[in-house]
C-alpha cells in the first residue's frame, strides 16, 4: 500500500456520487468544458522521462490528470511543474511511489493569510471559501507563522499567475510496477499511475501541512481547517483531528494521525483506501478524486467550479469517500525553515509511501 496520487482519462460524462457528511446521491457530470478562466498546469518532462519508450504514455496518464484540475477551478494561473522519474529536483527517491517538492512563500502572519483569501473571495462567488472565512477565528494561539507554496502563492495573488520559475517539482517511482490505464482495471501487484499523479499534483497546488514533526516550526493555509472538535482548531501532530470549513460542525475528511508516520495532510486510512489523498495506496486498487478533496483546494483559494460533487475517475466505478505587508523575495526560504527568521522560497519534500 502506499500513499498516492492519481488520474484517469476524461470521460464525457463520469458518475458523481456525495457521500459521508455531504450526504447520498448519483447524478451525471458534464465535463465537457473548463471554466472560462481556469488554472493552467504546465508539465516539464525531463530527459529521466522522454528517454522512456513508454514516455508517451507516462506523459498522457499525467496529462489527462492535470486536465482534470483545470477542468476543476477557475483561479487563472498557470502552474509550472517540474517532472522526472526515479528522482525529484536531482534527489534520488527512496521507497515512495511519488514526492514532490514545493517552493515556498514566508513568513507570513494569521492575519496576512486571512486577509489574503478574503480578498480572493470578494472576487468571486465562492460559496466554499466564504462560508469557510465566516467561521475562521479572529485570532490563533500556537504557531503564527505560515508558509505558502508557490503554486497557491499564485492563487492568493502574492505573486504574478504568470511567473514562469518551477513551483514544485513531482518525481515517480523508477522501481514501482505502474498501470497506466485505470479505466480497464488495475493489474494486480501494480499501483495506479493515475492515482499517484492526481495525489502529487494536490501537493504541488498546495495542499500541504506544517505538521512535519511534533515541533512544528509554521503553518500552512491547510491547517486552518484542521479540527478537533466543533470550534476547537488543531495542529497536533500526533491528535486526532479532521478536516471542516464550517468550523469544525462538518466532519469532511479524517486528517492522518498514524502512529507510524506519514503525511499529516493526507487522509487517514491506513488499508483498503480510496480517496486519491489517502496516506497510503494499494497494489491493484485506483483512487477517488472526492468533493473532500476538491473543496480543501477550493478553500486554499483555487476557486471551485464543482464544488460539492464526489467524483470519479471511471463512470463504471462506484465512489468510496471519506470523507503582509510587502510579498517576501525568494531566496532566503531555507533559513527560514531552519530558524524561520527569514523569508524566501525553498522545496518541501512529501513522500508516498507503500504500505505492505
Amino acid at each position: 500500500m502506499v500513499s498516492f496520487a492519481c488520474s484517469a482519462r476524461l470521460a464525457a460524462f463520469w458518475n458523481v456520487r456525495v457521500s459521508g457528511a455531504l450526504g447520498a446521491m448519483t447524478l451525471a457530470l458534464s465535463l465537457s468544458a473548463a471554466p472560462a478562466s481556469a488554472m493552467i498546469i504546465h508539465p516539464v518532462f525531463d530527459t529521466s522521462i522522454t528517454s522512456r519508450a513508454d514516455a508517451a504514455v507516462i506523459e498522457s496518464a499525467f496529462n489527462t490528470v492535470a486536465q482534470v484540475y483545470q477542468s476543476q477551478f477557475s483561479n487563472g494561473a498557470t502552474i509550472n511543474v517540474a517532472v522526472s522519474w526515479g528522482t525529484v529536483k536531482g534527489q534520488s527517491m527512496g521507497p515512495e511511489l511519488g514526492s514532490t517538492l514545493d517552493n515556498m512563500y514566508g513568513n507570513f502572519t494569521y492575519a496576512q493569510v486571512k486577509g489574503y483569501l478574503t480578498t480572493v473571495a470578494a472576487k468571486g462567488a465562492d460559496a466554499a471559501l466564504v462560508t469557510a472565512l465566516k467561521t475562521l477565528p479572529s485570532s490563533i494561539s500556537g504557531v503564527n507563522q505560515f508558509a505558502i507554496a508557490s503554486a497557491e502563492a499564485k492563487a492568493l495573488g502574492l505573486i504574478s499567475q504568470t511567473q514562469s520559475s518551477k513551483d514544485a517539482y513531482i518525481g515517480f517511482s523508477n522501481t514501482a510496477a505502474f498501470d497506466f490505464n485505470p479505466l480497464d482495471g488495475i493489474t494486480a501487484g501494480t499501483y495506479d499511475f493515475q492515482t499517484v499523479a492526481a495525489h502529487e499534483l494536490a501537493e504541488a497546488l498546495g495542499r500541504i501541512t506544517g505538521l512535519q514533526s511534533a515541533s512544528p516550526a509554521y503553518r500552512t493555509v491547510l491547517d486552518l481547517f484542521r479540527y478537533s472538535a466543533p470550534g476547537v482548531l488543531s495542529f497536533s501532530y500526533n491528535a486526532a483531528s479532521y478536516f471542516s470549513i464550517d468550523g469544525g460542525k462538518t466532519r469532511m475528511g479524517d486528517f492522518n494521525n498514524a502512529a507510524g508516520g506519514g503525511d499529516r495532510g493526507d487522509w487517514l486510512q491506513l488499508t483498503g483506501g480510496s480517496d486519491v489523498q489517502s496516506a497510503y495506496l494499494t497494489p491493484g486498487q485506483r483512487g477517488n478524486l472526492t468533493a473532500a478533496d476538491l473543496t480543501a483546494l477550493d478553500v486554499m483559494g483555487w476557486g471551485g467550479t464543482n464544488i460539492g460533487n464526489t467524483q470519479m475517475w471511471s463512470p463504471t466505478m462506484i465512489a468510496r469517500s471519506f470523507m503582509g505587508t510587502g510579498v517576501p523575495e525568494a531566496q532566503t526560504w531555507m533559513l527560514m525553515i531552519a530558524g524561520f527568521g527569514l523569508v524566501g522560497a525553498t522545496a518541501r519534500r512529501r513522500r508516498v509511501l507503500a504500505e505492505v
